[in-house]
């Protein structure tokens, strides 16, 4: 006996996938699309309320977005389309930003977001190479803000053991951030 109220059972499941999927590319996107958009008008508060019609826009497009392509510059596109609204709604001229300058801004956009999801998939290649003990300090740490002295006391080990193991960790994460990220640019060149 089912309880579902819902006749197609199926459809729930690819409305959840696909709020989910809108969901975690909203959540990547929103910072450059607030700074495209920060970048476009000329009051952060103006900034926020159109980045808040984006998002609606968004929302209620996202049956037409392809998940096989990037989903910033899609994002994007629905920006420059209510940044000319705000423009054309208030009937001022648009100089601060127009025609090229706005595409210009907006590869700019996309570019540093590629950017910061290498550097997340360095990150997590290298805290993936630590030990399980070095993952632990980290976490205790960063993760759950502990201090020094209190994860010494935690782990029956020395504040100064604690201190030199995450001086140690910290500066073998960044030698190796540093250098996949050197090889990754050099395998895109």
């Amino acid at each position: 006996m089912s309880f579902s109220t819902d006749p197609n059972p199926n459809q729930s499941l690819t409305v959840a996938h696909s709020r989910a999927l809108l969901a975690k590319n909203w959540g990547n996107a929103q910072t450059s699309l607030l700074a495209f958009i920060t970048a476009s008008v000329p009051q952060f508060s103006d900034a926020e309320d159109l980045l808040q019609e984006v998002a609606v826009e968004v929302a209620v497009r996202f049956d037409d977005y392809d998940p096989s392509r990037p989903f910033l510059p899609w994002a994007l596109w629905i920006a420059k389309i209510k940044i000319a609204e705000f423009y054309r709604n208030r009937q001022r001229r648009q100089v601060v930003l127009v025609g090229n300058s706005l595409d210009a801004l907006a590869e700019a956009c996309v570019e540093i977001q590629e950017s910061l999801s290498d550097e997340q998939f360095a990150i997590e290649k290298c805290l993936d190479q630590l030990t399980d003990r070095s993952r632990e300090l980290l976490n205790l740490r960063y993760s759950e803000g502990i201090s020094s002295p209190e994860i010494g006391a935690r782990l029956g080990i020395s504040v100064r053991y604690v201190r030199v193991a995450l001086s140690r960790i910290r500066t073998t994460l960044t030698e190796c951030v540093q250098a996949a990220m050197t090889s990754r640019s050099s395998s895109n060149a």
